[in-house]
């Protein structure tokens, strides 16, 4: 069975066929992934959102999610795209108003390179994961994934990640 490396699959991805096809705009970036199962088929969803600068420590601003590719796993073929804006479920967003603040709380403390070793151990524990599901078996790493996907995910996105799966978000974010 081929490995799951997401973190190279998020640097490789940006330039891939299927994401400058989808059209994203210049200043979108992956948030962390949702592993989940769609048709009874494991998949990752890859919500992007974007930052904006301003000048200010730890007031860079955070958006919502607004685009959503998703991915056959462990394939990684392009099985999806979705504009959020264009979805009933998300008509109360205002996508161009910022919902919160990177760095928040839980990780303001990180150094750059403390926060770039975390992030690693999460994108990690997101292997594992992807592997469980797509093998159907439990995931022994799920109590630390949930500790660490929660210190790392900017509290304001949380919403929207209910929203796009509500399974991943009662397992790992709740």
């Amino acid at each position: 069975m081929k490995e799951i490396n997401i973190m190279e699959f998020l640097k490789e991805e940006k330039t891939g066929d299927f994401h400058l096809n989808c059209g994203l705009p210049i200043g979108y970036v992956a948030g962390f992934p949702i592993v989940a199962v769609k048709s009874g088929k494991a998949c990752l969803k890859i919500p992007f959102l974007k930052y904006k600068i301003t000048g200010q420590v730890d007031k860079t601003l955070v958006y919502p999610v607004k685009y959503v590719l998703t991915y056959s796993l462990p394939e990684m073929k392009p099985i999806g795209f979705e504009d959020l804006e264009y979805n009933i479920v998300f008509k109360h967003i205002d996508f161009n108003k910022p919902i919160g603040y990177f760095r928040h709380d839980a990780i303001k403390s990180l150094t750059k390179k403390a926060y770039a070793e975390k992030k690693n151990e999460l994108l990690e524990l997101y292997d594992d994961l992807a592997m469980t599901v797509v093998d159907k078996k439990p995931f022994s790493d799920g109590e630390e994934f949930k500790k660490v996907l929660n210190m790392m995910l900017e509290p304001s996105v949380k919403p929207i990640y209910k929203v796009l799966d509500r399974d991943f978000y009662d397992k790992y974010l709740a």
